[in-house]
């Protein structure tokens, strides 16, 4: 794990193993954990039903982060947007739009926060995987 990967380390729950069906794909450039962990928070917020998230640098995976490990180490309750309380701002992100991309052979998905035409998300069954609306 390089210095940029290694800033990531705290996302990554030591005792799950990524199984690659859901992965946050980030670019293998600098990503703050910041932005990293904003992803997560997308991720999650928008699927109840999703326990882990496999966490690739440059389709690289390096770890797996779970739900719970990550609503224990960002205090974040991961609930959907307006669920409780803490609803979001009006308006849209200036930050980032996490997209999105699924298999259409099965149920394995992939988000990135970079889209390139070159270097699209593959199902290792399936090939390239589609940009979800």
């Amino acid at each position: 794990m390089d210095a940029g990967q290694a800033q990531l380390a705290y996302l990554l729950d030591p005792r799950a193993h990524p199984d690659g069906r859901t992965v946050l794909d980030l670019p293998g450039t600098d990503v703050s954990p910041a932005a990293a962990a904003e992803a997560l928070i997308a991720l999650y917020r928008a699927d109840p039903g999703l326990d882990q998230v496999t966490v690739a640098v440059g389709a690289r995976p390096i770890g797996a982060c779970t739900r719970a490990w990550f609503a224990r180490r960002s205090g974040e309750p991961l609930h959907r947007l307006g669920e409780a309380d803490r609803a979001g701002q009006p308006g849209v992100s200036t930050q980032f739009e996490l997209l999105r991309f699924s298999c259409e052979g099965c149920d394995r998905r992939a988000a990135r926060l970079t889209y390139d035409d070159r270097d699209l998300p593959r199902c290792p069954e399936h090939g390239v995987m589609e940009l979800r609306g």
